[in-house]
């Protein structure tokens, strides 16, 4: 059993979480989630800093940022903490973020072990599918306060979509009834302000009539208008409902590449600190493709995207590059300088980018020197979608991300016109964002419903084809002997490269 009683935490003086009572009293699973800066670590560590205060039984936490002394990957530095800490007993287990790093094996493996221990477990996680399949309860964090919803993350959300959707039922009448009422006391003002007012024949003007019937009726009118402006001013008023904004995204060079292939790699051996990673790894992709690659801790997912960057960054194309160890944001300048300072958007649109996770008003003044880790990791994927780049090529760009921000994320890589490339633990994440997956095995790179891909030579006679037929409309509509000699040499170059293709 545990029973959190009378807790406030604050951070710098603001409270961040309030909680009256809340009492566990069976096993169960718990799934804590809160967008960053919430306090959903905070709270974890109070809980085990304080244990004797809320429970009798052994608590047993495992924090997500671990002391990787071992010389090993995320991955598998992560799996070792978990499995010293499920190999000991308690009757409490606090994970923060337990999956950041695991693979899909590993993460089943996370899986079945958590399933197996009887005890309390509290997971704060942004991941929505190991959610699904854990926990029996969500803990959200709202407004400093902590909701309980039943069942795992996909009825919160099915509860919280009701919610939302019932809050701006009630607005919208609330809306209508204001309107209407309003209305009504304007209509009452104006006929007791003329209830008195006769026409006079004999001046041919309105006059104020002072009888008793007149003097009742507009009396009467009168009650009628203070009996709607109470009802008016009684009526509960109802906070409009936060609207997510849309991000509106356009890049017109990426249109004219229409369905060209711009990333090629062909029979390449990919290769870290001269081992080599992948063998043979032929990729082509084009220019509005969404690709997923996945594979085992180690298998050379990002040392993949390392030689695709390598190759293209000093081409025509505009790359954009996320991976956690990016630092391209200048620490003395304010978010917003930063974005705006490589932006093809204007100021409202990155704001409105900004604030779909969360970074809205005058927090995006506040210089990035002073912004925790998780709000720079927004910062930086937000300043890549605003610039003018034709290839997203994204390493893990949720894990430090809160699952509003995550799905705030999908929306817009969603709608992203350019290449996306993505390397993600995250399932949901990587299946909502991209339809092609590509599957690092054995040193392979395999997607099996790949279809062949166009040779080089392919799209070079492509080219010349399109030329062939600018030239003949040109020559159509005037005949001249440069036009002429540009179609004989065409002509030759076309023929001689369908010899070469035979």
């Amino acid at each position: 059993m545990m029973n959190l009683n009378n807790i406030t935490l604050d951070i710098n003086g603001e409270t961040i979480i309030s909680i009256d009572n809340i009492t566990v009293q069976e096993y169960k699973t718990i799934g804590l989630i809160g967008r960053n800066g919430s306090g959903k670590t905070t709270l974890l560590k109070h809980i085990v800093n304080h244990s004797t205060v809320y429970t009798d039984q052994k608590i047993i936490y495992i924090p997500q940022l671990k002391n990787n002394t071992l010389e090993k990957s995320g991955g598998e530095t992560t799996k070792i903490y978990l499995q010293q800490a499920l190999n000991q007993t308690a009757g409490i287990f606090l994970f923060d973020e337990p999956t950041t790093h695991l693979d899909e094996t590993n993460a089943s493996w996370l899986l079945d072990e958590l399933n197996q221990k009887k005890a309390i477990k509290i997971i704060a996680s942004h991941d929505r599918d190991f959610l699904d399949k854990i926990a029996d309860e969500i803990w959200s964090i709202e407004d400093t306060g902590i909701v309980i919803y039943p069942g795992n993350y996909t009825h919160y959300k099915e509860i919280s979509a009701h919610n939302k959707q019932r809050a701006q039922d009630e607005y919208d009448k609330y809306i209508r009834e204001k309107a209407h009422l309003e209305q009504a006391v304007e209509n009452k003002s104006k006929q007791a302000a003329l209830s008195n007012r006769i026409y006079d024949k004999s001046s041919k003007k309105y006059i104020t009539a002072e009888t008793p019937y007149f003097n009742k009726m507009q009396k009467k009118l009168d009650k009628v208008r203070t009996s709607m402006q109470t009802r008016l001013n009684q009526l509960e008023e109802k906070e409009k409902p936060e609207e997510d904004k849309q991000v509106i995204f356009y890049n017109q060079e990426i249109k004219k590449l229409g369905g060209k292939i711009i990333i090629r790699l062909e029979h390449e051996n990919i290769s870290r600190e001269n081992t080599k990673l992948l063998k043979d790894v032929s990729l082509y992709l084009k220019a509005e493709d969404k690709v997923c690659i996945t594979g085992a801790n180690g298998s050379g997912k990002t040392t993949l995207l390392n030689a695709i960057y390598e190759k293209y960054k000093h081409s025509n194309l505009q790359l954009g590059y996320f991976y956690q160890q990016l630092e391209s944001l200048a620490l003395d300048s304010s978010i917003l300088e930063n974005i705006l300072s490589t932006s093809r958007y204007d100021e409202t649109t990155v704001r409105t980018a900004l604030a779909r996770l969360n970074i809205k008003a005058d927090d995006v003044y506040k210089t990035v020197s002073v912004i925790s880790g998780g709000e720079r990791v927004k910062v930086q994927l937000i300043k890549l979608l605003m610039s003018n780049s034709q290839v997203l090529i994204l390493d893990e760009p949720t894990n430090f991300l809160d699952v509003h921000s995550i799905e705030a994320l999908e929306h817009m890589l969603k709608s992203y016109p350019g290449l996306l490339i993505l390397v993600s633990h995250d399932k949901r994440f990587r299946e909502s964002t991209t339809s092609v997956s590509y599957n690092i095995q054995n040193q392979t790179l395999v997607n099996p419903n790949d279809a062949a891909p166009r040779s080089h030579a392919a799209d070079e006679m492509m080219v010349l084809e399109n030329k062939i037929t600018r030239v003949l409309s040109q020559l159509s509509e005037e005949s001249t002997p440069e036009l002429e000699a540009e179609f004989e040499r065409l002509i030759k170059e076309k023929n001689e490269m369908k010899r070469q293709l035979e």
